[in-house]
C-alpha cells in the first residue's frame, strides 16, 4: 500500500489540503536552512497540531536568536497534512526535492508518518518522526528515527500501574496498525503482571457511539476500563462509561490535551495515563527554563505534545552544530552525537540507539488528573 502510495504521489498533482506547504522564506538561499514539518494543522488531529506548531516555533525563534545553526537561520516550512497517509505520501516528494531542506519533522501519527518515510528514505533525508511510537515506525530505512517512546515500554508501564489497582480489566482499543500493536503489547505485558483482559474490543477511528461495545464492557464486571486510542477517543469512551451506562470504576485512557480535559470534565476525574513529561514535575534546569518561556509566550501550561515537538527542533539543531547544517550532516550526528538535550523523562541528555534508530534510554511517567489538571504521581 505504501509503495502505490508513492507512485500515486510522484505522479499526480499535489491537491491535498494545505499541501503547497507554508514557507518562512525562499528556497535555496545560502543565508538559511529549513526543517519541514509535516503535521495536522486542521482536520481530525488539529488539536495536535496546534500544540506541535507552539512548540517548533519557540525552539526556532530560540535558536535563530543565538545565532541560528552554524551562522544559518532556521526555517519551518509547515505542510498540512491532516495526519492522513494519503496526503503525507502526497506532500514527500515535494519536501524531498527542496534542496534548502535537512530534515523532516512529524507527523502526529505513526501510519501517516510512515507513508511518507519510504519517499525521505530514497532522497537521504532525515525523518525525524518525534511523535512516533509504533515499533515499527524505523524500519523504513537508516534515515527514519525517533526519540518517541515506544509502544511497548509504554505498555509495560501502563500495565505495571494497572496490576497495582486491577487484577481484571476490560479493553477497548483503536482500529489501526498503532492501536492493534498496542493492544497486542499491552496484552503481552498484561499476562506478565498478572491482569486479566476479561473483555476486549477494537473501535474504528471517528465513531461517534461506542455504546455497542461499551455495555458489555462494563457487564463483564471489570475492577478497571482501559483505553488504548488518541485523546478524542478516550473522552467518547470515557463519557459513554460515566454518563450513559453509570460506570465508576477506575480508567486508565485518553492523552494529556486540552481537549480531553474540556471534552471529559469532571468525569475524567482519577483518570490514569502513560506519558513523557510533567510541567510541575520536571526537576530538570533546561526543562523548567522551557516551561517558563513556554508560559511567558502562549499564556498556558506545556504539556507532553508541545515539549517533544520542542526538542525534536532542538535535537536537529544541536545535530547540525556538532556536524554540519546539511542533510548528510544531520544524518551523521545522529548515529555519533551522544548528548542531545533531554527535556522528557528526567532530563539531562540522551543518544540515539544506532541499530534501531529510537532513544532506548528515555522512560515514561504516570500522570492523574486531579481537579481538572494533569499531575505526575509516584509509584
Amino acid at each position: 500500500m505504501v509503495a502505490l502510495m508513492i507512485t500515486m504521489a510522484m505522479a499526480g498533482p499535489l491537491s491535498a489540503c494545505g499541501l503547497g506547504g507554508d514557507k518562512g522564506s525562499s528556497a535555496g538561499s545560502s543565508d538559511h536552512v529549513t526543517i519541514a514539518a509535516i503535521y495536522p494543522k486542521t482536520g481530525l488531529y488539529a488539536e495536535y497540531g496546534k500544540m506541535f506548531q507552539q512548540g517548533f516555533d519557540l525552539a526556532k525563534d530560540q535558536i535563530n536568536k543565538k545565532g541560528g545553526i552554524q551562522g544559518k537561520r532556521l526555517d519551518i516550512d509547515y505542510y498540512d497534512t491532516q495526519s492522513d497517509a494519503k496526503q503525507d505520501a502526497a506532500v514527500a516528494p515535494k519536501i524531498a526535492a527542496d534542496k534548502s531542506v535537512i530534515a523532516v519533522v512529524g507527523d502526529y501519527s505513526s501510519p501517516a508518518s510512515s507513508a511518507a518515510s519510504p519517499i525521505f528514505q530514497q532522497a537521504g533525508l532525515v525523518h525525524y518522526g518525534f511523535n512516533n511510537s509504533s515499533p515499527v515506525f524505523t524500519k523504513s530505512g537508516d534515515h527514519v528515527w525517533t526519540p518517541q517512546i515506544s509502544d511497548k515500554t509504554y505498555q509495560e508501564v501502563n500495565a505495571e500501574a494497572i496490576s497495582k489497582r486491577a487484577k481484571k480489566v476490560s479493553v477497548v482499543y483503536l482500529e489501526n496498525d498503532w492501536g492493534k500493536e498496542s493492544f497486542q503489547h499491552f496484552k503481552d505485558a498484561a499476562d506478565k503482571q498478572g491482569v486479566q483482559i476479561i473483555y476486549q474490543s477494537s473501535y474504528l477511528p471517528d465513531s461517534t457511539d461506542l455504546t455497542p461495545i461499551l455495555i458489555p464492557a462494563k457487564n463483564a464486571g471489570p475492577d478497571a476500563v482501559v483505553d488504548i486510542g488518541y485523546g478524542p477517543d478516550g473522552a467518547l469512551v470515557l463519557n459513554t462509561l460515566r454518563d450513559k451506562l453509570d460506570y465508576k470504576g477506575p480508567f486508565f485512557g485518553g492523552q494529556e490535551t486540552k481537549e480531553f480535559l474540556s471534552l471529559t470534565g469532571a468525569n475524567s476525574q482519577g483518570t490514569i495515563i502513560t506519558g513523557t513529561f510533567s510541567a510541575t514535575g520536571t526537576k530538570d534546569p533546561k526543562a523548567k527554563a522551557f516551561v517558563k518561556s513556554f508560559e511567558d509566550r502562549y499564556h498556558i501550561v506545556p504539556g507532553n505534545f508541545e515539549v517533544t515537538a520542542y526538542q525534536a527542533i532542538m535535537d536537529l539543531a544541536h545535530a547540525g552544530e556538532k556536524t554540519s547544517p546539511t542533510r548528510q550532516g544531520i544524518q551523521e550526528a545522529l548515529t555519533k552525537v551522544k548528548d542531545f538535550p533531554l527535556y522528557q523523562g528526567q532530563g539531562g541528555t540522551f543518544k540515539f540507539n544506532a541499530k534501531n534508530r529510537r532513544a532506548d534510554v528515555i522512560q515514561p511517567i504516570l500522570l492523574q488528573v486531579d481537579q481538572g489538571k494533569f499531575k505526575q504521581i509516584e509509584e
